[in-house]
């Protein structure tokens, strides 16, 4: 039942993620907001929101260490990775090319750090989320598609970014609150004064809509409550489980970004997302023994 609860989580983080993939396209293709706005607002409000809770809950007993690869890897620069690459590339790249990398790296790393080996059918998974993501990067390649492939490294380095993020959570066995502290009071207390102060921002000029638009889909669902639903998740089920259903992000953004954002799906693209589902499902469900969650 505690897995169940885990995985209902690791798909709930799904929604918020591909809902923050969407409103993050539309940041970072106008010239409203910078992507610098788009990381600063998601860590900003997402700290306000959690703030009863960590107030509540102080002292966290959170590892120096903890707080510094957590907040980093998890904060302003992993979303920094995933916006900026949307300029280059779209949606649906994003979600098959980042969260599709993101089981393998979260294996590797899991296995290295934490000592999470993968088993037999979670190794076939990976194998056939490998080739998904292969068949979207070989389109942009193949395609000539101008400045794709910088789009399509940027969506690599947040993988590993995360998967770094994941496997720290699960090395220091941080529960929610816990998990929450590490990633946010870093990123409140570093970054958004330096955003406010030295970066490039759009925030004095942009509409109100925008910036209302990006605060509810980055601030409250792309971060704060996709944060608690992560940390849930990672702490139940273990990291790569919780990559391997984000990689339920492709087929789901894919679809969504047609009627909401005007782009349509090559074939190839659609494949390549069919291949990572199966993925997801080989190395979700087909490996239930202990030695991989725990």
């Amino acid at each position: 039942m505690k897995d169940w609860g885990g995985i209902a989580a690791g798909l709930g983080t799904v929604l918020c993620f591909v809902a923050m993939l969407l409103a993050g396209r539309l940041g970072a293709t106008t010239d409203a907001l910078t992507v610098f706005d788009l990381a600063g607002l998601r860590m900003g409000v997402a700290a306000l929101c959690a703030a009863p809770f960590l107030i509540r809950a102080y002292p966290w007993n959170v590892d120096l260490r903890a707080h510094a690869v957590v907040s980093f890897f998890g904060g302003a620069p992993f979303v920094l990775l995933i916006f900026s690459g949307m300029i280059f590339a779209p949606v649906g790249h994003a979600a098959v090319l980042m969260n599709g990398a993101l089981p393998v790296f979260a294996a590797l790393v899991t296995w290295v750090w934490v000592g999470d080996r993968p088993g037999r059918w979670q190794w076939v998974g990976i194998v056939a989320i490998i080739v998904g993501v292969g068949a979207v990067g070989w389109e942009a390649v193949a395609g000539h598609v101008p400045g794709q492939w910088r789009g399509h490294l940027l969506f690599l380095a947040a993988s590993v970014s995360a998967a770094i993020w994941y496997a720290g959570m699960r090395a220091w066995r941080l529960t929610v609150i816990q998990s929450l502290a590490a990633l946010l009071v870093g990123n409140a207390l570093v970054y958004v004064p330096i955003w406010l102060l030295f970066l490039p921002t759009g925030l004095w000029t942009a509409p109100v809509a925008d910036i209302a638009l990006q605060v509810v889909v980055h601030g409250v669902f792309g971060a704060f409550l996709c944060i608690l639903g992560h940390a849930y998740s990672v702490m139940t089920i273990g990291p790569m489980r919780q990559a391997a259903i984000m990689s339920g992000a492709p087929a789901l953004a894919l679809f969504v970004a047609i009627p909401a954002l005007g782009e349509v799906p090559s074939l190839l693209n659609i494949i390549g997302a069919g291949i990572v589902t199966v993925g997801i499902l080989a190395t979700v469900f087909l490996h239930p023994g202990r030695k991989s969650q725990s």
